[in-house]
């Protein structure tokens, strides 16, 4: 059984180009912080290669992109949240790879602090889920430093679990950090446009 799934990104980049934002993206641990390791693979190697891809499709919609690491560099969280504080963006989003002591989970989480970021979390989980064959595993009311302490509407994205063999391979490809990268950027402009009805809704309904 051979499933083709189509690219359903070409429709939001024309309806965003209205949409101006600032946008920061915190691929997660970096440096001497390795993140999760599994057979020799580091999570903050997929954080940074997955938002890398994110930011080349947010700078083709005409956004405007700021990375707190762009190499294999020590960040601290309070580095992290200082640059968000002080470029005041309009989102902030945080990219991680998931673990755990069971090799059987597997799936997407979005994680969210604060009432305003929660709209953001769903509209990522969302396209997250819409382009990702991997369990729905929801929202999750969380106290992670860098989405509680940041002004902005913050998430935490957990694109999928590298103690589970299966996601772990997936993880490796191209073709599943590619489809990452375009739902997390379909998920933020879908959250951008919610916020001006005039050009979601061009009847003038919100």
């Amino acid at each position: 059984l051979r499933i083709t799934l189509q690219d359903s990104l070409v429709a939001p980049i024309a309806a965003s180009e209205t949409v101006k934002a600032k946008i920061i993206l915190d691929p997660g641990h970096g440096g001497y912080d390795p993140g999760a390791t599994y057979n020799g693979i580091f999570e903050k190697d997929i954080a940074l290669d997955i938002a890398k891809r994110v930011r080349k499709y947010l700078v083709e919609m005409g956004q405007y992109v700021i990375m707190t690491r762009e190499t294999d560099k020590t960040v601290s969280l309070k580095e992290r949240v200082d640059i968000a504080n002080r470029e005041k963006p309009d989102l902030f989003l945080s990219i991680h790879a998931n673990a755990s002591h069971n090799p059987d989970i597997r799936g997407l989480e979005t994680h969210w602090y604060t009432l305003q970021s929660r709209p953001l979390a769903m509209h990522v989980q969302n396209q997250m889920v819409n382009y990702l064959v991997t369990p729905d595993r929801g929202l999750k009311h969380s106290r992670f430093f860098v989405i509680r302490n940041t002004n902005v509407p913050a998430v935490l994205a957990e694109v999928g679990y590298m103690s589970n063999p299966m996601e772990m391979y997936q993880l490796m490809t191209d073709e599943r950090r590619e489809a990452t990268a375009k739902a997390i950027a379909e998920g933020i402009m879908s959250f951008l446009l919610s916020k001006t009805p005039e050009e979601a809704a061009p009847t003038g309904r919100n």
